[in-house]
């Protein structure tokens, strides 16, 4: 990892497309005027077009169902748009026959010869006013969602949905899957793109029109780029005759359906609302980092991006470092979190937390001198928007606080009866996995199995047993977090050479985020602080610290990395002891 201050990783065509991403047309015009006998020396079909390089492109994806083959676009590690045609039968309003079942195809990783393509099943979701209206030559809301049972391989950067409209008369880039050539004849199933411009709108701004056929069959649902091919501006809906220009291609507009469009991939939860608005996802949460002295002083550093905006220090030295940092989480449900202590006498301490300052402390329990209990995280089991602390005995007992209250524990076990799990298996971390917004136990045994237990309360509701066995420990887990923003939990893995893994909802995957998505191993002078949300899109990032005590965040999406932030280098006598959610609300 090399140490800079920020860096963004943007899609690079080849050298054909960046021939194509001309300026606008000089004779643009205004919005709404007749370009048509301009566009249609210019924006030909993809007649003779460019077919993409191995490294362009790579958020275009081909989207099988049963009424055929179709292009989309991942537009967000786990979903893809597409046109919602290519699920339904041509029917009436009101009478539209649809499929919900997806194939999605991804084209190869270019930094690893010989990689197959990657395919995810998925469920789609066509838009509720979807109305192929064929007597206004148009097909309106003709778009449609597809999320992924997965997520897309970290090589894969999505396409960033626009909430604006180019002009009439600019150059755009059109992408698509389907047959070439004058009469559409030309073999499908390869990616080409090509230049065209925008001859104007319809339905105020809702359709996007190409006045001349610039796409064949099999690119519906292809995209309509800027230039840069980085920003998604429309769908491709139908081509059609019409009398003032003959042949016509449409499309629909992401500005006008950008709010049905982010409802999609910007998930709010209790504690995190997200509006959607701009490139990203725009959520009100924040996480910042938690940081203790050698001489046990406090520190916190309040985060946006990666820039520290504000810094506390509550409370005071403690230079035996007689109470240590336990954990963290929100226990009076005032959407900030709180830090759980624990004292060298077994004495529990929780401090409560509003903007850096301890406005309030417990003592629940007594005193373990032996510390026959030890903590094992610190999470929300029963979903009441407070956080619990999950313990364990020497013998291998569970016991949970609800609230951090330890008269109100309860005993978990394998048959939901009070009965210590074998020591040969250990407690990783909390998390929730199957999206109940109750936390689950993650578990690995020493031979390095995995395991699941789906949380109910107390209560044990299910399991899974991801993976198979690892007796050496080669992989180590990391941290727990939601990489892909679909509110279920992610195991973050890092093996001995560095190479970090996601397993996404905690299935076993081969999903290896890297810096700057290269492959290979990782610089083990870095290590893994935790993870959260720096950049506000809901999906968390992740935290690291050098041996000379530089601190760095990798922003991801999904697998993906999109960019790292370095706020500042720290001595070493401070250390990172958590990570502090904060709602934002």
């Amino acid at each position: 990892m090399h140490v800079r201050r920020r860096r963004w990783l943007y899609p690079l065509l080849a050298l054909p497309l960046a021939a194509c991403a001309a300026d606008p047309d000089p004779a643009g015009g205004s919005e709404g005027a007749d370009h048509g006998e301009e566009t249609a020396q210019i924006a030909l079909p993809i007649v003779d077009p460019t077919p993409a390089g191995p490294s362009d492109l790579l958020a275009m994806v081909t989207v099988s169902s049963s009424q055929g083959s179709c292009s989309g676009m991942v537009i967000a590690a786990d979903t893809v748009l597409t046109a919602a045609h290519c699920f339904c039968d041509d029917g009436y309003v009101g009478g539209n026959s649809c499929s919900t079942t997806a194939t999605v195809t991804f084209r190869p990783d270019p930094a690893a010869p010989g990689a197959r393509r990657r395919v995810l099943s998925g469920v789609a979701e066509v838009h509720p006013d979807y109305n192929p209206s064929w007597t206004e030559r148009q097909v309106e809301h003709d778009v449609a969602i597809v999320k992924l049972n997965g997520v897309a391989p970290a090589h894969v950067k999505p396409f960033i949905v626009a909430n604006d409209y180019p002009a009439v008369g600019s150059r755009v880039t059109i992408a698509g899957f389907g047959r070439t050539g004058a009469d559409c004849s030309g073999p499908f199933g390869t990616l080409n793109f090509d230049a065209a411009v925008v001859g104007g709108y319809e339905d105020g701004h809702d359709i996007l029109r190409f006045n001349d056929q610039v796409f064949c069959g099999g690119d519906s649902g292809g995209a309509v780029l800027n230039v840069e091919a980085s920003r998604l501006h429309a769908v491709h809906s139908m081509h059609t005759w019409t009398v003032s220009h003959g042949w016509v291609s449409k499309g629909v507009t992401t500005g006008s359906e950008f709010d049905w469009i982010k409802s999609h991939m910007c998930p709010s939860s209790r504690w995190n609302q997200c509006s959607g608005e701009g490139d990203t996802c725009s959520c009100s949460a924040s996480t910042n980092l938690l940081w203790r002295h050698a001489n046990g002083q406090v520190a916190l550093w309040f985060m946006d991006g990666g820039d520290i905006v504000g810094e506390a220090y509550p409370g005071g030295q403690d230079p035996s470092l007689s109470w240590k940092i336990q954990g963290t989480g929100d226990f009076d449900g005032d959407g900030q979190s709180d830090i759980l202590w624990r004292h060298t006498n077994g004495q529990v301490a929780i401090w409560f937390m509003d903007d850096g300052a301890v406005v309030g402390q417990a003592y629940p329990g007594g005193q373990d001198p032996s510390l026959y209990w030890k903590v094992q995280g610190v999470g929300d089991f029963d979903a009441d928007g407070r956080a619990d602390i999950l313990w364990r005995d020497a013998t291998g007992q569970l016991a949970i606080w609800f609230t951090g209250d330890a008269a109100q524990a309860a005993y978990p076990g394998y048959s939901n009866v009070p009965a210590p799990v074998h020591t040969s298996w250990q407690v990783q971390g909390v998390g929730d996995f199957d999206g109940d917004a109750r936390s689950d136990i993650l578990w690995r045994n020493t031979n390095g199995q995995v395991a699941i237990w789906f949380m109910s309360g107390a209560e044990r509701v299910g399991e899974a047993t991801p993976g198979g066995e690892d007796p050496s420990l080669y992989w180590k887990v990391q941290a727990i977090g939601d990489f892909d923003g679909n509110l279920r939990s992610d195991i973050l893995w890092r093996d001995a050479t560095g190479k970090l893994a996601i397993w996404f909802g905690g299935e076993e995957g081969f999903d290896a985020p890297s810096y700057n998505n290269a492959h290979g191993p990782g610089d083990l002078s870095w290590q893994v602080q935790g993870v959260g949300d720096f950049d506000h899109d809901r999906r968390d990032d992740i935290v690291w610290r050098h041996t000379n005590g530089q601190v760095a965040i990798w922003l991801m999406h999904g697998a993906h990395f999109v960019g790292d932030l370095y706020p500042r280098q720290v001595d070493s006598g401070w250390a990172i002891k958590g990570l502090l959610h904060d709602a934002g609300q």
